[in-house]
């Protein structure tokens, strides 16, 4: 559970080393509102949340969350149903999946979604080098800097702990698990998520490896969301962080 606190104590989660060269990614090209997007967030580094903050449930707001990209196939749909619905999302990334889908990672940027990490090869109990590794390799290709960290399969131990504290990251898991990686069907996923959330939830989503029904319910998902008077916001923002622009 996370402790309670306001915005004014929130620590500010930055890392401008290689940030100036980062917007030149290897795929090239210019990205739509390129210098506008953030550089870092700002969040609790080694402490852990599982909802939003009692402001967050107030408002109702609601973070979806996705791990295990950045995807080639899935996640540009993603991205085309939440800017079409005016919803955002976070996406927990392995580092081993940003080289070659630089452009697509500066895009859920440049949509105003957030990025967090989710260790380089998604192992148990990721040490700093996971975590430190996925942190480069966001910031390379995007300019940003994760402030929030997702640990695989859900699993915390010490070294973990270090390794995120090390790293200046929050600890991130979920109150609401999708379950879409069993693959019941659009229906089932679409239903679990739109009738269990509540105000502050944060719901566990795939984008990485092959969830094609996930793809498919999230239209119903975030308009199911939106027709019980849902906000679907960034988990920075559900966690009553910030991103930080330059300007």
């Amino acid at each position: 559970m996370r402790s309670a606190r306001g915005a004014a104590v929130a620590v500010v989660v930055l890392c401008l080393a290689g940030a100036a060269s980062a917007w030149g990614g290897s795929d090239g090209g210019t990205v739509v509102g390129a210098g506008e997007e953030p550089y870092g967030c700002t969040s609790s580094p080694g402490t852990s949340a599982r909802e939003g903050t009692k402001a967050a449930k107030a408002a109702k707001e609601v973070a979806l969350s996705f791990d295990d990209g950045p995807s080639r196939t899935q996640t540009p749909a993603i991205l085309e149903t939440l800017d079409r619905l005016g919803a955002h999302a976070t996406f927990f990334e392995e580092g081993r999946h940003v080289g070659g889908r630089e452009a697509l990672m500066r895009q859920i940027l440049a949509l105003g979604e957030d990025i967090g990490n989710h260790s380089f090869h998604h192992p148990i109990d990721p040490g700093e080098t996971e975590l430190a590794s996925t942190q480069a390799a966001i910031r390379a290709a995007t300019g940003f800097t994760p402030c929030l960290f997702r640990p695989p399969y859900g699993e915390l131990d010490r070294v973990e702990k270090a390794a995120a504290r090390a790293n200046g990251l929050e600890m991130v898991f979920w109150t609401l698990d999708s379950e879409d990686d069993k693959h019941p069907g659009v229906g089932p996923i679409r239903a679990r998520v739109v009738r269990r959330a509540e105000p502050g939830s944060i719901v566990l989503l795939h984008d990485g490896g092959r969830h094609p029904q996930t793809v498919e319910a999230l239209g119903g998902i975030v308009e199911g969301l939106q027709r019980r008077g849902f906000r679907l916001v960034t988990v920075t923002e559900l966690l009553g962080g910030k991103m930080l622009h330059r300007h």
